[in-house]
């Protein structure tokens, strides 16, 4: 075999060499990132962990040291107006007014900055204008006696317009805190200093939380709220407790006012948000809702007990905000599907309301009869269409029906009170109360819906109320027949018995589903029986009544064994 040229070999693998070398470069022009890419992160790899500044940034320290400056050059401006008004160059009226107009300015600086962006410099200039006009407003009341109590409210009250509209323009959060917290401050100066004018201060903090409410609506400001609600309720609280020992019927009226205020500001904004944007209730609005009837009805009711004249007004106004409240939960909670998580809440409010109001504008049988009657009409409503919320809300009215009429204290004198002198007769009230309570319990009981937990502890209530009434009223008209005077051993007998023809009665009932909750209180009373016979039939009684009643007794315990087990079987 030939051999091939050594010189013809080299140039084949030369030119292999240069092939390669061609076919390198084309890859690298075709991926011209993967080499400084891989450069880079070999390079930081290599390069040590960067080490925190000790410092802040240079220009943010030449920012805040610009905008600290500034304020204080602000301050030193309403100082010098100050000194100006205190050395008598100019007048007190004057003063103040060029000191509020100072404010103005820098609350316009404050819209003029938020407009170009300098979110910073904006709240920073809205600040130094709440630090002038709020503590200025308080001066011009307290030391100056240039304005009355109402116009340093008003005062406050445009401020604070301005500068939350401001900030509600702007997307200015900081500037709502600082106007918040300088307007609840200013308040409770003025309120301590001026504590015979409350109310004007307490009606300009009502309004500012009815402001915050609405800023977290908008725009989801959702912190301001809270304290300006605490601040209303508490300046109504205090309000309330003044007018107590203030013997002024305008001013118990004036209080009165704003207690109604803060409950339309608040509840009127929680409907119109559930109701026209159709959004649920929140965890605040709950909350406040509470407070605000506490406040306002709770305070209402003293301040009405002691005006006298003023509690059918009150009671009216409460009665008619109720009536509204149900009205709300019916015509447009209950229709809509996505919003009928609501009704409880506002069929809650309108209740408490019309507790409120009736016990307000009304008195003794009267208010017996009323709650008697809204009690039924509940119940029938609540038969008709099937809501279990209703259904609680007759059980409530019929307790409280019960509870008006007297019948606790009949209760006591009748069932649990030692027996000298025998228990009082049942009156005419008491009587209707009963068969109010009774009516509403089979209604109830044979309404439809779910027996939801809230509905099984009021239709508990009810039943008991019940059994308890008519076993007063058995032993008050059967008292009388032992004789006169009344023998404390054949009245603990006649009581032994009466009580155990109540726990057959409900154990009886308690067979059904729907009266189960009579079932549960038939084992209760043979407890209460039981210690009954130990303490009083026992101790007390004869030969022949203490047969009684523990025969009695121990047949009970047989009856009620049967029935329920009799239950438990079918």
């Amino acid at each position: 075999m030939l051999e091939h040229p050594p010189a013809l070999e080299e140039r084949v693998e030369l030119l292999t060499e240069q092939v390669q070398a061609l076919e390198r470069r084309l890859a690298a022009l075709e991926q011209p990132e993967a080499g400084p890419a891989l450069r880079r992160r070999r390079r930081a790899a290599a390069a040590p962990p960067p080490t925190p500044a000790l410092l802040p940034d240079a220009r943010a320290i030449s920012t805040f040291l610009g905008l600290g400056g500034r304020t204080l050059l602000v301050m030193a401006g309403a100082f010098v107006l100050r000194a100006l008004t205190d050395g008598h160059l100019l007048p007190l009226w004057l003063g103040v007014t060029l000191g509020l107009g100072f404010a103005a300015v820098w609350l316009a600086a404050a819209d003029r900055a938020g407009r170009l962006g300098l979110a910073t410099s904006a709240a920073v200039h809205g600040l130094a204008g709440v630090l002038i006009a709020f503590p200025l407003l308080v001066e011009a009341t307290v030391t100056f006696h240039l304005l009355p109590p109402a116009g340093a409210a008003a005062g406050f009250a445009a401020v604070s317009g301005a500068a939350l509209a401001i900030a509600a323009r702007r997307r200015l959060e900081p500037l709502a805190w600082f106007t918040v917290t300088g307007g609840i401050a200013g308040a409770a100066v003025l309120m301590a200093a001026r504590g015979d004018a409350l109310a004007p201060p307490a009606t300009y903090l009502v309004l500012l939380g009815g402001g915050t409410l609405w800023l977290g609506y908008v725009l989801d400001w959702r912190g301001e709220r809270w304290p300006a609600a605490l601040a209303a309720d508490l300046a109504v609280t205090v309000l309330a407790l003044r007018a107590l020992g203030d013997g002024d019927d305008g001013a118990a009226t004036a209080v009165l006012a704003v207690q109604f205020l803060l409950l339309a500001v608040y509840l009127g904004s929680i409907a119109t948000r559930t109701l026209l944007l159709h959004r649920g209730v929140v965890p605040f609005e709950v909350a406040q809702a509470a407070g605000a009837l506490l406040t306002s009805l709770g305070g209402a009711a003293f301040v009405a007990t002691r005006a006298g004249g003023e509690a059918t007004g009150a009671g009216a106004a409460a009665g008619a905000l109720g009536l509204a409240a149900y009205g709300v939960a019916f015509a447009f909670v209950a229709r809509r599907e996505r919003d009928r998580a609501n009704f409880p809440f506002y069929s809650t409010i309108a209740l408490l309301l019309v507790l409120a109001g009736t016990g307000l504008a009304l008195s003794g049988g009267a208010r017996a009869l009323a709650w008697g009657a809204l009690g039924l009409l509940a119940a029938v409503l609540a038969r008709r269409h099937g809501r279990a919320t209703l259904a609680v809300h007759a059980a409530v009215y019929g307790v409280a029906s019960a509870i008006a009429a007297g019948l606790g204290p009949l209760i006591l004198d009748g069932v649990l009170a030692p027996g000298e002198g025998g228990p009082a007769r049942p009156e005419l009230p008491a009587l209707a109360a009963i068969a109010a309570m009774a009516v509403i319990a089979v209604l109830v009981a044979g309404s439809p819906g779910p027996r939801s937990r809230p509905r099984r502890l009021t239709q508990l209530a009810l039943v008991g109320a019940i059994a308890l009434g008519g076993a007063a009223l058995a032993i008050g008209w059967l008292a009388p027949l032992l004789g006169a005077p009344v023998d404390p051993a054949r009245l603990a007998a006649l009581r032994t018995a009466v009580l155990v023809a109540a726990a057959l009665l409900l154990a009886w009932l308690g067979r059904s589903t729907a009266w189960e909750e009579a079932g549960w209180l038939a084992y209760g009373a043979l407890g209460g029986i039981g210690l009954k016979v130990l303490l009083e039939d026992l101790p007390r009684g004869t030969a022949a009544t203490r047969m009684v009643a523990v025969g009695a007794y121990g047949a009970a315990l047989l009856v009620v064994q049967r029935l329920r087990l009799r239950r438990r079987d079918g």
